[in-house]
């Protein structure tokens, strides 16, 4: 507040009566977090007093020796992140990187592309300068985190971590320069200068995305949340976002689609967002297969090439767990319809069903889309006979990077 930074509204509260109050003021949705956990652990995106009531009742212990934090959810929010390093409260080095996915999906659980695709110049300036705000106000002296929720320009502080993000080691690798060396010798009291580091001269991307072990978790529900469910990460480069992001899915274990996917949205702004992408799949030849609501919606906005089929509990077919279960479908799409995992929907299970028969599956909206986006434009280069794979070690895309940094200097002089 001093520092007249903006952050969602939030409040700190130890009685229920104080959560429903701010909950009325602020309306929904809204974030919960317990304050004596980590990673997300009993984070919940709630939206209505009822969610809020049962979540405070069965998962949160509220007292005033464990006051609860609740802030208001802003919905359709990009996130963004600041890793960097400070010497004596000045920046030293820094780095922005942004979320595939919204707002509202834990940044473990979050794919990266960095340098950022689709910044405004105006919230990268403005992401820096609140980064160096906060090292002034903190004296900080080694690595630091920032995570930022963006919409319409406007840029939020969701939360700063004075220390090492888990991508702190994907940023070193991307611009080889080692942060973490840095800051290492900084906090040892060693003076350190700025490297110079020039995302735009960049001549490859780097995709960082998550991976899960829903397969040996038995009745997990395989979704993206505030909760942290990853368990581990992969990294890789390309030439654009589309190749890196693409093969970064390959080494997590995405397995590229063949012929027929299925396609389940629930919010009704996303199933029109997803409209002109399950065009571009149908384009590319894919079979596309949609359940009752979401295949009105993509008939309606002119996407004929689908076949409707049944939910699981319908019991009906062509049903969805039976082309699962024969192998029919080589790609799920399902994007839950609420933030809250509800056990035993027919989303559960269809996404569940997925994950034992080892069909690839995607839950996010943003996820999907970047997906398509990148399929097409591997389709696309392989039509007109130009290759879209870029086959290169670490050292051979740094390289290249170097030369152009070198050239630029020489040109300089």
């Amino acid at each position: 507040d001093s520092l007249r930074i903006d952050q969602p509204e939030w409040s700190e509260f130890t009685t229920v009566d104080e959560a429903f109050f701010f909950c009325k003021r602020s309306g929904f949705p809204a974030l919960v977090r317990p304050s004596y956990v980590l990673s997300g652990a009993a984070m919940r995106v709630v939206s209505s007093n009822e969610e809020l009531e049962r979540f405070l009742r069965t998962a949160a212990v509220v007292s005033r020796d464990y006051p609860v934090v609740i802030s208001k959810y802003i919905s359709g929010a990009k996130e963004v992140e600041l890793d960097a390093v400070g010497q004596n409260g000045e920046l030293l080095n820094y780095a922005i990187a942004e979320h595939v996915e919204n707002a509202g999906v834990h940044s473990g659980d979050a794919s990266l592309l960095l340098p950022a695709q689709k910044l405004f110049v105006e919230t990268h300036r403005r992401v820096k300068a609140i980064g160096q705000k906060i090292c002034r106000a903190l004296k900080i002296s080694g690595p630091f985190n920032v995570q930022f929720m963006c919409k319409d320009n406007e840029v939020m502080v969701i939360e700063c971590n004075l220390r090492a993000s888990r991508s702190l080691p994907f940023i070193s690798k991307t611009y080889n320069v080692n942060f973490v060396t840095i800051a290492t010798r900084i906090m040892l009291g060693i003076p350190q200068r700025p490297v110079t580091i020039q995302p735009i001269d960049m001549e490859c991307i780097a995709a960082k995305v998550p991976t899960f072990s829903f397969s040996r978790l038995k009745n997990s529900d395989p979704r993206l949340g505030v909760e942290m469910q990853s368990t581990g990460e992969v990294a890789c480069f390309g030439v654009n976002q589309y190749e890196a992001f693409l093969k970064a899915m390959i080494a997590a274990g995405f397995k590229l689609p063949t012929k027929n996917i299925l396609i389940s949205i629930g919010p009704s702004q996303q199933k029109l967002e997803f409209v002109q992408y399950a065009q571009m799949l149908a384009d590319m030849g894919y079979t596309l297969y949609a359940t009752k609501n979401t295949a009105e919606t993509l008939k309606a906005q002119g996407v004929d090439s689908c076949t409707t089929v049944y939910k699981p509990f319908v019991r009906r077919e062509p049903n969805v767990i039976t082309m699962l279960k024969t192998g029919k479908l080589d790609l799920v799409i399902n994007v839950p319809d609420s933030m809250d995992s509800q056990g035993l929907s027919d989303g559960f299970e269809m996404r569940r069903a997925a994950i034992d028969s080892s069909t690839s599956l995607l839950v996010d909206i943003k996820t999907a889309i970047l997906v398509v986006m990148s399929l097409h434009r591997k389709y696309t280069r392989e039509m007109s006979g130009r290759p879209f794979w870029s086959y290169n070690s670490w050292q051979e895309y740094t390289e290249q990077r170097e030369s152009v940094a070198t050239n630029a200097s020489v040109g300089r002089k």
